[in-house]
């Protein structure tokens, strides 16, 4: 990240176009009554008033910073103003009579006359209070655009620490009951198949040691997919010929990232509720598309449909506090008994494609 300038410096170029203009001002205010030989005097006089102005603007940063105009304290903010602007006139008009009066003479051009500085010092605070003014204004502006720059930051490192949050304690929940119906399948066919049962622990493992190893939010579509259908092949192997898996993806967002694991309590709920009463089987279809700038995941079952329930438990919970975290509103997620029977899932959120390929 690139460091912001100081104020001080990201005021330099207005106090020089000020300085400039006020130059022009004044020299061809004597061009145009006919007084010659103005122009060094003027350049002096100018560059010593910039220079001395920078040296003493610190003051009206302080007075800005220390002392914030809110509603229920401007009358204080006020007062410290006041008093900052006094403070900054008077050293800058002595700034600029000492600075004028040593280098006058070392320019050749004589002594400096400063007037009178019992009326100098009004006179100059004519201006000085505007100038004060502009930068105490500068300075709550960019303070105020600085907090609320920071307190963005700050919203959506928390969004994405509940982001994480959720994907952790979605991780670390995973799915108890779907561990227990997996590890209860296993055990129930360990003496009558053998085989069976050592590629169902070995797809589940493969699928518990990809999940737990990875700490991405969002992956890409290929990689969610991959995850997905090992857990389908732990529950096809548990649920025999009963469950039918299909996957259509549109050309059009194979490059799309998505959230990751965020399909598998989707599955589970269209298992265990679309498999409610005496239904024995069950065909499960993901669709993903694109429609265009927005990835959209149906989760479609032909089961038992909602029969007037939400099925919205833990894990669809789970689903939906992730899609607020990782996308602030941008996101949708609905779940609703399909026309052609059962029940489907249809989650959108923002398109956003991978930066390499995945495997």
């Amino acid at each position: 990240m690139n460091r912001r300038l100081p104020l001080v410096v990201r005021l330099l170029p207005v106090f020089a176009l000020v300085g400039l203009a006020s130059f022009l001002y004044r020299y061809l205010d004597d061009l145009t009554r006919h007084l010659s030989g103005t122009l060094p005097m003027r350049l002096l006089e100018q560059s010593t008033g910039i220079f001395s102005a920078l040296v003493v603007v610190p003051i009206a940063l302080g007075v800005a910073r220390r002392v914030p105009w809110t509603r229920a304290g401007w009358p204080r903010a006020l007062l410290a103003q006041l008093a900052g602007a006094v403070l900054y006139t008077v050293i800058h008009t002595t700034l600029m009579a000492l600075s004028r009066a040593v280098l006058a003479p070392l320019f050749g051009l004589g002594p400096y006359d400063y007037g009178d500085m019992l009326w100098r010092y009004p006179m100059e605070a004519s201006n000085d209070v505007v100038d004060y003014a502009v930068v105490a204004a500068l300075v709550y502006f960019f303070g105020r655009e600085e907090r609320a720059r920071k307190a963005e930051l700050a919203a959506a490192e928390l969004r994405a620490q509940l982001a994480q949050a959720t994907l952790e304690n979605l991780r670390l929940q995973l799915n108890p009951h779907f561990l227990f119906n997996a590890l209860n399948a296993i055990s129930s066919v360990m003496y009558e198949d053998v085989r069976r049962a050592d590629t169902m622990l070995a797809r589940l493992s493969e699928f518990l040691r990809t999940v737990l190893a990875s700490d991405a939010q969002q992956v890409p579509l290929g990689d969610e997919l991959d995850v997905e259908r090992m857990y389908v092949d732990v529950m096809t192997a548990r649920l025999e010929q009963a469950l039918r898996f299909e996957v259509r993806v549109d050309p059009a967002v194979r490059d799309a990232v998505v959230p990751f694991l965020v399909l598998q309590p989707l599955l589970e709920n269209a298992i265990r509720h679309g498999m409610a009463g005496e239904r024995e089987t069950i065909a499960i279809t993901v669709e993903v598309a694109r429609e265009r700038e927005t990835t959209v995941i149906s989760v479609a079952d032909d089961g038992v449909g909602l029969r007037g329930s939400t099925r919205r438990g833990l894990g669809i919970a789970n689903v939906e506090s992730r899609l607020r975290g990782l996308f602030d509103g941008a996101a949708s997620f609905t779940l609703a008994d399909a026309p052609e029977g059962g029940a489907r899932a249809t989650l959108r959120f923002p398109f956003a494609a991978a930066r390499g390929p995945s495997h």
